[in-house]
């Protein structure tokens, strides 16, 4: 995992004397993910999902989650990740917000019937297809303009969005008579339609009593294959084909992990937990090392334990950051609810600043562990110690400091487990050599691993998301209803990866976001590919106007204006570039994700709705500049 690996022709020698250019060295699995223009927004998405499950009730509970997606889907997760893919382009559209409530307008007046309420009466079967052509028509007139006039996107789109706000209202009060359009329900083909675009799912009316076991095992398989397609990204194969007695020290440990399977699910005891996590532990360890024997080459020499002064430096603040935050934790009444401070709880800045310091700790010791790769293996081992262990004596400190279940037992789990991996790691990177260059093999085994451990994670919660336990519905629990604009939002996101990651239209629309003459020189169709991602925009648009208005069945005229912003901010968040021709769109959907967590968290936690504001912009302002470092490593990588 050194930040400099060497190739068997280059030396560390070589490379700190200046003789070999450091940037052509191989880099890790580490050094690739974090140079990832979502892995900023993917961080931010787990810590402010941490730091509001600590802080408010909600958060981590069946019914604050579908709250959460439910806000993050529609509009403004799937906007987002259009906007992204246009962003990604090098163009803007402002008209994006307005175009999603004139879509929900279109339709309903299409389908009401004719006469007093103003319709045009046709079928549902009509009208949505009729309403989205309109919305590519739009978007391809926005393309058009902005290719045949050289003007920025920025003021074609302008105008349009000011067409839209105006031909929104007055249509509205001429056709109507009043600002608000509706119903839809009265439509002919409703039915069949609502399902498409307004089903649910009442998480209450479905039970499942084997939903926790399924769920447990879920989640140690995917522990289990994420370990090991990280370490076939890190650890170099050997030549000699796999040991016999390995491969049964890998087998031992599978059972090991499956008898703690059972332990953990046949006990709800303190010891019985304790016992079953040890084995699950335990054999997980066993198993990759057994495996790792069969197929990586083992350590050469380790070194000794010396760290660099910036290093040390690092270490140091990162156990005074973590010391700090148990000082402060063991100072203040955990039980005092009342006001301290606007806009804290005694409680509420408890918990703050224990998060605070624990985020500024363990991001200190990352640095000192980076640092300590460069050294040697013994010093990198003995850092990354130190960190599994100061995570398991925290864990053990929130425990005996908390009087609620989810700090005792969820939060007290999950700190172990991220302790076991570490002090896995820290066994593997010991024993195993790492690469040194590129296995194409291992890279696409590795990947695939990881990709089957994403759907199975996907799996693993929505199973715990959409079924209760008959003792959940006795304990009266608030219920939960998931909506299908989720799964919207969802499939959305995956072709848009798609399409932008591994398509011939993606790599257009990368090539023409970052200098279209240049990208026209080469044979790219920069003028269709443009006017297609303003399409796709409004397409997008078109889809949330659908949702919206079998979700509210009316729509008021002022439906999405001044919406966009949100989408570009969720978009820069997301790691898009406002200058083109960098991002992604899973990072637009991430981005649309902190921006629901802020939004939903500030109100649970008892703040002022309004200070989410405050928070947007500061976060816009951060990830614009965290954006830019990583564009300007990631080019650096690239030369």
């Amino acid at each position: 995992m050194n930040d400099v690996v060497n190739t068997p022709s280059q030396t560390a020698d070589d490379v700190s004397a200046g003789t070999i250019d450091e940037r052509l060295t191989y880099r890790g699995i580490f050094q690739r993910l974090f140079i990832r223009p979502e892995i900023g927004a993917l961080i931010g998405v787990v810590g402010l999902w941490v730091f509001f499950w600590a802080v408010t009730v909600p958060f981590g509970t069946a019914g604050g989650t579908a709250s959460l997606v439910d806000f993050a889907s529609t509009p403004l997760g799937i906007m987002a990740v259009a906007v992204s893919l246009l962003m990604v382009g090098g163009e803007f559209d402002l008209s994006a917000g307005a175009m999603t409530g004139a879509m929900g307008i279109l339709v309903i007046m299409l389908s009401l019937e004719v006469g007093e309420r103003g319709g045009a009466g046709l079928n549902l079967w009509i009208a949505i297809p009729i309403s989205l052509a309109f919305a590519l028509l739009v978007g391809f007139f926005n393309g058009q303009l902005v290719e045949r006039t050289k003007l920025p996107s920025f003021i074609i789109t302008l105008a349009t969005f000011f067409v839209l706000i105006g031909a929104k209202l007055g249509f509205s009060k001429l056709i109507v008579d009043q600002v608000q359009v509706g119903d839809i329900r009265k439509a002919s083909g409703y039915e069949f339609w609502r399902r498409i675009f307004a089903s649910e799912w009442q998480r209450n009316d479905h039970q499942w009593s084997q939903r926790d076991a399924v769920f447990l095992v879920l989640i140690v398989v995917i522990i289990s294959l994420v370990l090991f397609a990280v370490a076939e990204l890190q650890f170099a194969r050997r030549a000699a084909g796999p040991a016999t007695s390995a491969l049964v020290v890998a087998l031992v440990g599978l059972a090991d992990v499956i008898v703690g399977i059972i332990a953990l699910h046949k006990t709800d005891s303190v010891a019985g937990n304790t016992i079953g996590a040890l084995l699950i532990g335990s054999g997980a360890l066993v198993a990759l090392v057994g495996i790792g024997k069969s197929r990586f080459e083992p350590q050469g020499p380790r070194g000794s334990v010396s760290l660099t002064s910036k290093g040390l430096r690092w270490l140091v603040a990162g156990v005074a950051g973590l010391v700090a935050a148990v000082i402060v934790a063991a100072a203040m009444d955990a039980n005092d609810s009342s006001n301290l401070v606007f806009p804290f709880t005694h409680q509420g800045l408890r918990a703050t600043l224990f998060l605070a310091l624990i985020g500024f700790g363990y991001s200190a010791l990352f640095i000192s562990l980076a640092a300590a790769r460069r050294v040697s293996v013994a010093t990198r081992s003995a850092v990354l110690l130190i960190m599994a262990l100061s995570m398991a004596g925290l864990a053990f400190f929130v425990r005996s400091q908390s009087a609620s279940s989810k700090f005792r037992a969820d939060g007290f789990s999950v700190m172990l487990g991220v302790a076991a991996v570490m002090l896995i790691w820290l066994v593997l990177g010991w024993m195993f050599a790492e690469r040194s260059s590129v296995d194409a093999k291992a890279d696409r085994l590795g990947a695939r691993l990881i990709a089957t451990s994403g759907v199975l994670i996907i799996a693993a919660f929505v199973i715990r998301l959409l079924f209760t336990l008959p003792r959940e519905i006795e304990a009266d629990i608030i219920p939960a209803k998931f909506s299908v604009r989720t799964l919207w939002f969802a499939a959305f996101t995956v072709v848009a990866v798609f399409v932008l990651g591994k398509t011939r239209f993606g790599s257009w629309t990368f090539a023409v976001g970052g200098n279209k003459e240049a990208a026209r020189q080469v044979g790219v169709p920069a003028a269709r590919t443009k006017t297609q991602l303003f399409m796709i925009v409004s397409g997008a648009a078109w889809l949330v106007g659908m949702l919206l208005a079998f979700r509210l069945n009316t729509i008021q005229a002022n439906t999405g204006n001044g919406e966009e912003f949100e989408y570009i901010i969720a978009a820069v968040v997301g790691g898009t570039l406002l200058t083109g021709g960098y991002g992604t769109a899973l990072g637009g959907a991430l981005g649309a994700i902190i921006i629901a967590e802020a939004t939903l968290g500030i109100p649970s936690a008892r703040w002022n709705s309004d200070w989410r504001f405050l928070f947007l912009g500061v976060t816009l302002l951060l990830a614009v500049l965290a954006n830019r470092s990583i564009r300007t490593k990631a080019e650096s990588m690239r030369r």
